[in-house]
């Protein structure tokens, strides 16, 4: 290519370029707009959110509530991608703390860090040491409900949804769990699972209607997405504090899975 021709396409390339960019400037202020709307918008939703869900929040006043996130330490618990269970609990319980504050309750979390409980011992790994820890530490508060935050994986992905469990044998575990699962349900669909019993140590040992809060499946990839944005992980904290107010108001709730 001669040199003219050249000078020619690169003036008509520049002359593109600076077309695209003097464009963009144009529309810059209104994408700043539109960003700080949409942030408005979903700062307003939340607090509308919050001040609804207060309303009926007086009766978690003075309440002590034990909040346990799971895992911690040398122990990630399930790890799917850049997720990993022990991160997204914490800042799930975080989350749900600062509500309870908010309603006047005595809010107690098991662990504030990744490695260490807030009695100050260290966390170690060892499973059946750590569970009767987390449980010794709620019955020594006499907290009057106990609430343990994990996150679920299975091999296949296609499972789906937040659960709640309760200790087999619990009436007022079993109410809890209803309670707190109605509102994950309904707050959060799709979801058509529902409470379940088993046999858990971290549950059998504590003294006070205690749950297991499986918040949702990093084993599925759409799941997964959605734990890793914070607003879910905000939502997932007020369902389950609206499911707190639900169990202390005695408002019924579809029964736990046979």
């Amino acid at each position: 290519m001669s040199h003219p021709a050249r000078r020619l396409l690169l003036g008509r390339s520049h002359a593109v370029f600076f077309i695209v960019i003097h464009k963009r400037l144009l529309y810059l202020p209104f994408l700043l707009l539109f960003a700080a709307v949409s942030l408005y918008a979903m700062r307003w939703q939340q607090a509308m959110r919050t001040a609804t869900l207060m309303a009926d929040a007086g009766v978690l006043r003075q309440r002590t509530i034990a909040v346990d996130p799971g895992h911690g330490g040398p122990d990630p618990g399930a790890k799917r991608g850049g997720l990993v269970e022990k991160d997204v609990v914490l800042d799930i319980a975080l989350r749900l703390e600062r509500l309870l504050l908010q309603a006047g309750a005595e809010p107690l979390l098991t662990r504030r860090s990744d490695d260490e409980f807030t009695d100050g011992e260290r966390i170690s790994g060892n499973k059946k040491k750590e569970l009767s820890h987390r449980a010794e530490m709620a019955n020594r508060i006499n907290a009057q409900i106990f609430l343990s935050v994990h996150a679920n994986a299975f091999p296949e992905s296609k499972w789906h949804g937040a659960q709640v469990f309760y200790q087999r044998g619990s009436e007022e575990g079993r109410r809890l769990a209803e309670a707190i699962q109605a509102e994950l349900v309904r707050m959060l669909p799709p979801n058509r699972r529902r409470a379940l019993a088993g046999d858990f140590r971290v549950l059998r040992e504590t003294k006070m209607p205690a749950v297991i809060v499986e918040v949702g499946f990093l084993s599925n990839p759409q799941e997964a997405a959605r734990l890793a944005d914070p607003n879910y992980r905000q939502r997932l904290a007020e369902a389950i504090f609206s499911g707190l107010i639900r169990y202390y108001r005695g408002i019924p709730s579809p029964p736990a899975a046979s």
